[in-house]
């Protein structure tokens, strides 16, 4: 079964690029080599999954290759050739000696763009098969990772127990036309599925070669699974976009469910929220996470709202687009159990007394469902205030110091609820009144 999540939470995340010169996770992890490589992270990307067994396995494999140099020799022309050399047309449907002389005769005598594409494509493939082949006999079968096992066995038994294993004869010299020939008949029909099999194993392990590099250079680390109870505990979780972040924890579970989380604006409740979606997220896919350590349930699926806009376009206002957000978490929960919910400065739509009415009726209704997690921040403190008694309540607060009447933002998160309003401060320092009443005694 896959990890549910929609637009609006991959957007809410900045999970893929969407505007050029905008940072994104996915961005964080492009160190790949070949390009179907970058295409084989994009589909980990677009189909996070919920199966612990593959999520283990990746991380595991991932490790491995952050701790060992033993990797396959990729060339991104070699690869981009051979994969256009693949899809050409005509290809040989038969093993026929003088069908080979003929052809062989007939490009030699007029040669074309399709017979240097055949022959480079050849040799460039038998290269790649020899390379393949000797990374897989040099893994080591006691300290190997599972997945890699898998794939040692695939390849050894691909290449060498099929005709394939002729590619491994003609190593290191020049090919005859007749043995052309024949890879040819090999690679482009009687073994392409086997070929394009081997192919994807070289772009996932591109990719795990790939994500091992990010671990280092960010500082990531592996989130563990566990199936046993519903919690979510993370260690110096921080956004990875930044460049000197503030750590900060996390932890729900079935008793304590909910999160609520207070603080002024800018203190850093979105960011925050932002950073808990990303690490839940890529812990989906078996990725490393922006933080020092991390266990997480197996979630079924993920909703968030941060960057919630209005919907003109149906004419809907932002607090109406607000509610059917709500909404839209109530059924995914019931649908498929399991979810994590992310909210950001709820109901902040409407006037203060129903937003205070709203969030209070829906957090307390929230804390109820012990199948799904939930962190939720807002601006109102009278919210908090009212729900002290809910033991399934996490209250949550970003910490800010005055100093010389100024607001230093620490972006450290404390337990309990905040009494900081800066509201006032902010409008006194900016002198917006002044500014108003001098453009009235101007008149």
């Amino acid at each position: 079964m896959k990890f549910v999540i929609d637009k609006q939470t991959i957007n809410d995340l900045d999970i893929f690029d969407r505007t050029k010169g905008e940072k994104s996770v996915i961005s964080l992890f492009k160190h790949t080599i070949s390009k179907g490589g970058e295409e084989k992270l994009k589909d980990f990307f677009n189909y996070p999954i919920n199966d612990i067994t593959t999520l283990k396995k990746r991380v595991e494999i991932i490790k491995f290759f952050e701790l060992n140099t033993n990797f396959i020799e990729i060339d991104r022309i070699q690869l981009d050739l051979v994969e256009y050399y693949l899809v050409q047309d005509k290809k040989p449907t038969r093993l026929s000696v003088p069908d080979i002389v003929r052809k062989s005769i007939d490009s030699w005598i007029k040669p074309s763009n399709k017979s240097y594409i055949i022959s480079r494509g050849t040799h460039y493939l038998v290269d790649i098969l020899n390379n393949l082949y000797e990374f897989a006999i040099g893994i080591d079968i006691n300290t190997s990772p599972k997945q890699l096992l898998h794939y040692r066995a695939e390849i050894i038994n691909a290449i060498s127990n099929s005709e394939l294993k002729f590619a491994l004869s003609v190593k290191n010299r020049k090919l005859g036309f007749i043995e052309k020939g024949k890879l040819d008949y090999y690679f482009r029909y009687s073994h392409l599925g086997i070929i394009k099999s081997l192919l994807d194993i070289i772009y996932e392990i591109d990719v795990y070669r790939s994500v091992s590099l990010t671990t280092q250079k960010y500082g990531f680390t592996y989130s563990t699974y566990v199936s046993e109870s519903v919690c979510v505990e993370i260690k110096g979780l921080f956004h990875p976009f930044l460049e000197k972040p503030t750590l900060n924890d996390f932890s729900l579970d079935q008793d304590k469910n909910l999160a609520f989380i207070t603080g002024p604006n800018s203190a850093g409740k979105s960011t925050y929220l932002k950073s808990l979606g990303i690490a839940v997220f890529l812990a989906h896919i078996g990725f490393p996470v922006p933080a020092k350590g991390m266990k997480t349930f197996v979630f079924n699926g993920m909703l968030s709202s941060i960057n919630l806009s209005d919907n003109l376009g149906k004419g809907y206002s932002h607090f109406y687009s607000e509610v059917l957000r709500v909404k839209q978490a109530a059924e995914q929960i019931n649908r498929i159990k399991n979810t994590v919910i992310i909210f950001d400065e709820l109901f902040r739509g409407t006037n203060v007394k129903d937003a205070f009415e709203a969030t209070t009726s829906v957090i307390d209704a929230f804390s109820k469902n012990k199948t799904s997690l939930f962190a939720i921040s807002t601006h109102i403190i009278e919210a908090a205030e009212k729900l002290t008694d809910n033991k399934s309540i996490d209250f949550l607060h970003f910490e800010i110091t005055i100093n010389n009447r100024e607001p230093e933002y620490t972006y450290t998160l404390k337990n309990g609820i905040t009494n900081e309003r800066i509201g006032m401060y902010i409008l006194e320092k900016e002198k917006v009144i002044e500014t108003i009443e001098q453009s009235i005694s101007s008149n």
